[in-house]
């Protein structure tokens, strides 16, 4: 073989090595996708790199991105963007516009959240209204009647009760001189005349029974304003509005009663808020000019809120989602066939290259050394 000949042979077999070293090294990153094993022993290189480095390299990569690339920094910055502002903004401008020309209601939107949610609000607070109402019924069915009434009206209640007693004599007054006084008198001066015997029966002979009865009628106003009478009255009336208000709502009331009472506080209440009325009234309705200020100026001052909160709370909201481990458990379960077909798309161009590369730097090595070898 002349040195012409060797040359060429050697740079076409160093060629092909160096090609079929690139291409077998490009199919060792991946294949094979699992450990292979003669006679009880794992064979060198299996599996491929990336498939016995997957789970460190998926948790690295994951690290990377969320250190480096997608940092609560990049994602503030794109939040406070006047892009972003004018996307939210528009979001804004869309829902209210649906709002108010579909007269959407609190209903509406309970029930895009979870079917059924309203009505199990709805129940919850009518129950909360039962239970309240039972709560401060069982509470106040144990106190006094004077803790129950406020401080004005019992003051009210004090003075009304200390002017009775002048009252109440006016009226009895009023009585004994009305023409219906003076006949229950002569009514029951002649019954007890007649029924006490014949001792008795002879006053009427001495003295008329209108003569009587206007005596009496005239003892019985001198009594009732005697001021040992006043001060007898007054005592009584104040001892028993005392006990009055030192009793417990429970000896006024019985507990069947307190039940009906606090069943029909309940009713009335639910019946005054009625809840699903609430639910069901388009929110435009709730306050008009409110919701016309909420259209002009509110939505700007929402904006600023979302756009505020957004961007204190992005690093938190990055910690709560653990990006970087969501990351890695994607990237852990794609099929390493998906991956390998996925970094081959992507970079096909650039192992095609490499491939040639080989095949050319090898063709070159071999030269060299057909060369070396011609040469010695």
């Amino acid at each position: 073989m002349n040195a012409v000949t060797m040359i060429i042979f050697m740079g076409i077999v160093g060629s092909f090595i160096g090609g079929l070293t690139n291409i077998l090294a490009i199919k060792m990153l991946f294949r094979p996708y699992e450990a292979k094993y003669l006679f009880g022993r794992r064979l060198p290189f299996t599996p491929g790199v990336i498939p016995r480095r997957r789970e460190e390299a998926s948790g690295k990569l994951g690290n990377i991105i969320i250190g480096h690339l997608l940092t609560p920094d990049v994602f503030i910055k794109k939040i406070e963007s006047p892009e972003t502002r004018n996307f939210i903004m528009l979001f804004i401008d869309k829902q209210i516009e649906t709002i108010e020309h579909e007269r959407l209601s609190p209903r509406y939107f309970l029930e895009r959240l979870s079917e059924g949610l309203s009505d199990k609000i709805a129940n919850s607070f009518n129950r909360e209204i039962e239970d309240k109402v039972s709560s401060e019924g069982g509470k106040l069915y144990h106190r006094k009647v004077h803790e129950l009434i406020p401080s004005d009206a019992l003051k009210t209640m004090d003075d009304k009760v200390e002017a009775l007693q002048p009252q109440a004599m006016m009226k009895v007054k009023e009585y004994l001189l009305s023409e219906k006084g003076y006949r229950d008198l002569y009514t029951m001066t002649d019954e007890f005349i007649e029924n006490r015997g014949k001792l008795a029966r002879s006053i009427k002979y001495i003295m008329s029974k209108e003569s009587i009865v206007e005596n009496i009628q005239s003892e019985l106003i001198k009594l009732i304003h005697h001021p040992k009478m006043t001060d007898i009255q007054n005592r009584i009336i104040e001892e028993e509005y005392a006990r009055i208000k030192a009793y417990e709502l429970s000896e006024l009331l019985s507990e069947r009663d307190r039940d009906r009472l606090l069943e029909s506080v309940s009713d009335i209440l639910k019946e005054r808020i009625n809840i699903d009325a609430i639910l069901d009234r388009p929110i435009a309705d709730f306050n008009p000019e409110m919701f016309e200020s909420f259209k002009e100026r509110g939505k700007y001052r929402l904006l600023d809120n979302i756009v505020e909160y957004l961007g204190r709370n992005t690093g938190r909201i990055f910690e709560k989602l653990h990006l970087a481990q969501v990351i890695k458990k994607q990237i852990d379960s794609f099929e390493l066939s998906y991956i390998e077909k996925l970094v081959l798309d992507i970079a096909d161009k650039e192992f095609k290259m490499i491939k040639v590369l080989g095949f050319v730097l090898g063709g070159i090595i071999g030269v060299f050394q057909g060369i070396i070898v011609a040469f010695l």
